[in-house]
């Protein structure tokens, strides 16, 4: 028996060993994959832990009617139809009373409170009245409200404690508003109103006596200051430009101030009276709330306007410049290589033009305009049409500086354009005014001058010394060509307007219908009198052949 014992208990050893073995050997599969997958896995002295994941716990549950409920009384406390006395809402109805909808029972009701309200009905005589389906509240003679069981459901309570609650509301409302409206207060109102009026009469005096004492300094500043330098740009700087900018920020600052205390006038006396608290409360809420707005929008493009201010400043200042800059070119006081005095105005105007024009793409950058495509449509159409109908103006414009650029002509030339003959007056962007032999003012577009054939009379004899008149006549017998140059060329001579140097040329010309042709070329440097010039070669010629017997045919 006794080794039988022995013998089970070294077998349950030798089991209970076995079987430490076996789990470790299974731990240790499940912890080195090195043994699983022939890899060689460095051994640390770190200790891994394992950590046991806990599923999270289940949310607490809620019962869905009281969901159900929760929405709904928020639904309840917005629903029904408010009952409106003064602005001020006195309490709700829901429900249909037989064919009448809660709405029109609302209106109907705040026509009756107000009624009652403006009437001397004691306040006291309000008495709650039942019926089988229907709690009413009446003066002794009419019935203000009614409530029903809708109304009464909606708002949780029995019809009874809604009159009841109803009825307390109505009683101070009313007792407030026939105090407001009391003659003592009404009086009150109004000398509060006289004396606010002449608070802002005295306020109104002031501003202006301070405004007008910053005038007479700004003017001191415009009369005491005045820049002496003869250098443009730092008078462009001078003080009078500073007095002119405080001043206009003055008048802006005083006018302002003024509105806002008429403004702030009308909405404190109107809140004085309740027949118009609400007009003022409207009123203050119409400025307020646009000012809230636009105040936000500044603020977020206060970057953009110091951009601005800034571009504007600098296209002002640039544009002063070239205007110094060109008009002193134009006056001879400034040489700029080869540029010609002639050429400052026209390049002064295309300069500013260009400076405006980047201004303006600037600015229409800076703007956040850009970004909406409404607008940027609309200006895209606009440029379109613009440009579209602009094009023969732009001609006149290109046509213009081309005839500047060329030096075609200058103000005071005598000149011949076509068959026009006659002194320009004026040369414009688009057009330019000659004044024909005729004293006659006449227009010409640019692009009609551009493309003629151009005589400027004035420049051939700046440029040459001199204009050349022919002379061509026609005799019926052949002369010897000597004799009758020696007459020809003394008469000549003897003309006024016509030059001794260089001297007058007599030439034969060609034979026309039988007749023996000549020709004379007489100088003259009388421009504006050419053709009395010519009138006066002519006759002398005339004159001088006839007295040798000789006619011109």
């Amino acid at each position: 028996m006794k080794k039988h014992l022995i013998t089970y208990i070294v077998f349950l050893l030798l089991f209970s060993a076995n079987t430490n073995i076996a789990t470790a050997d299974t731990t240790s599969q499940k912890t080195d994959p090195s043994q699983q997958t022939g890899l060689i896995v460095p051994v640390t002295t770190e200790t891994v832990t394992d950590t046991i994941e806990t599923e999270p716990a289940p949310p607490p549950k809620i019962d869905d009617k009281d969901v159900i409920k929760f929405f709904s009384d928020s639904l309840k406390q917005q629903s029904g139809f408010p009952v409106i006395v003064n602005n001020v809402e006195v309490f709700r109805l829901h429900g249909k009373i037989a064919s009448i909808e809660p709405e029109q029972r609302a209106q109907k009701t705040s026509k009756l409170l107000t009624e009652f309200f403006r009437s001397s009905t004691p306040v006291d005589s309000l008495i709650i009245v039942e019926g089988e389906a229907l709690t009413a509240i009446r003066t002794q003679k009419d019935i203000i409200a009614a409530f029903g069981e809708e109304d009464a459901m909606a708002e949780n309570m029995s019809r009874r404690e809604l009159a009841d609650s109803a009825l307390a509301r109505i009683s101070n409302q009313a007792k407030k508003f026939r105090q407001e409206t009391s003659g003592q207060n009404i009086a009150f109102s109004i000398l509060k109103s006289l004396l606010l009026l002449v608070a802002l009469g005295v306020v109104w005096h002031y501003l202006h006596s301070f405004f007008t004492l910053i005038d007479g300094w700004i003017q001191k500043i415009r009369l005491h200051n005045t820049s002496s330098s003869p250098n443009k740009l730092i008078q462009m700087l001078s003080p009078d430009h500073f007095a002119s900018g405080l001043e206009w920020f003055s008048k802006i600052t005083e006018l302002f101030l003024k509105v806002l205390l008429i403004y702030a006038y009308l909405t404190t006396m109107l809140s004085f009276f309740p027949w118009t608290e609400d007009l003022s409360t409207n009123l203050l809420a119409f400025v307020l709330e646009p000012a809230k707005k636009l105040s936000n929008e500044f603020i977020a493009l206060i970057p953009n306007v110091i951009a601005i201010i800034i571009l504007i400043i600098i296209t002002r200042y640039l544009g002063k410049f070239s205007d110094v800059f060109f008009r002193n070119i134009s006056k001879g006081e400034l040489k700029f290589g080869d540029f010609d005095a002639e050429w400052a105005e026209p390049t002064r105007k295309i300069v500013k033009i260009i400076l405006y024009l980047l201004l303006v793409f600037l600015l229409f950058a800076s703007l956040p305009l850009t970004n909406n495509r409404t607008i940027l449509a609309l200006f895209i159409i606009l440029g379109l049409t613009v440009s579209l109908s602009a094009v023969p103006a732009f001609q006149n414009i290109i046509a213009g500086i081309m005839l500047n650029y060329t030096g075609s002509f200058r103000i005071g030339d005598r000149v011949k354009f076509g068959d026009i003959t006659g002194d320009i007056v004026y040369k414009g962007p688009l057009v330019i005014r000659i004044k024909n032999l005729l004293n006659e003012i006449i227009l010409i577009p640019n692009s009609t001058a551009f493309r003629s054939k151009i005589i400027n009379y004035t420049e051939s004899v700046q440029k040459n010394g001199h204009l050349s008149l022919e002379l061509v006549l026609y005799l019926k017998e052949n002369l010897n060509t000597e004799t009758l140059r020696e007459l020809v060329i003394d008469a000549a001579l003897r003309t006024d307007g016509i030059m001794l140097d260089p001297k007058p040329l007599f030439l034969r010309a060609e034979t026309k219908n039988g007749l023996f042709g000549y020709t004379l070329r007489a100088n003259t440097k009388e421009v504006k009198n050419l053709e009395t010039v010519y009138s006066r070669l002519f006759q002398n010629v005339q004159n001088k052949l006839q007295e040798n017997n000789y006619n011109l045919s």
